[in-house]
């Protein structure tokens, strides 16, 4: 996960970083390379959609007490049980994660080094353009995350 200090009230605010993650991955679906990528399993957009999809999983996991997906960011340090069943710290680190997985998304999409390119193999200059639609879909889930003035009926 990036080392980016999360702002405190984005705990809080899972309901609405998970509908905007939501609408992030309707995004990926309407992106004119998903389709080849998602039959082929692979590409750029298809291995992006995948994770915000397993994002989202996590997500839904926190809220409708379901146990969280088994992925890299949660084997070993989270139990496979109910958020319920959890320890406050498990429960905080598995918001934590889903939080952070969403801020690391927010970079890839955004990025301009060219690092992302690379990791995805396209070579320099000849990627896939993610869109606009794509990055302002990835704004929104970073605004909902900062956004500023959470009340206390909007905890999770």
């Amino acid at each position: 996960m990036p080392n980016l200090p999360l702002p405190p009230g984005a705990m809080s605010r899972i309901p609405q970083i998970s509908e905007a993650n939501r609408a992030l991955i309707q995004a990926f679906e309407s992106h004119a390379a998903f389709a080849s990528q998602s039959a082929q399993r692979s590409g750029k957009v298809y291995f992006m959609w995948d994770f915000a999809n397993r994002t989202e999983a996590m997500f839904q996991s926190i809220l409708q007490n379901y146990p969280p997906p088994d992925t890299p960011a949660t084997r070993g340090t989270i139990p496979n049980v109910p958020p319920a069943s959890m320890t406050q710290t498990e429960r905080d680190e598995l918001k934590e994660d889903s939080v952070g997985r969403c801020m690391m998304l927010h970079s890839m999409i955004k990025d301009t080094s060219g690092k992302t390119a690379i990791m995805f193999g396209e070579a320099p200059g000849r990627g896939i353009d993610l869109g606009d639609d794509l990055k302002r879909a990835a704004d929104a889930v970073k605004d909902v995350i900062y956004q500023s003035g959470t009340s206390a009926s909007e905890a999770v």
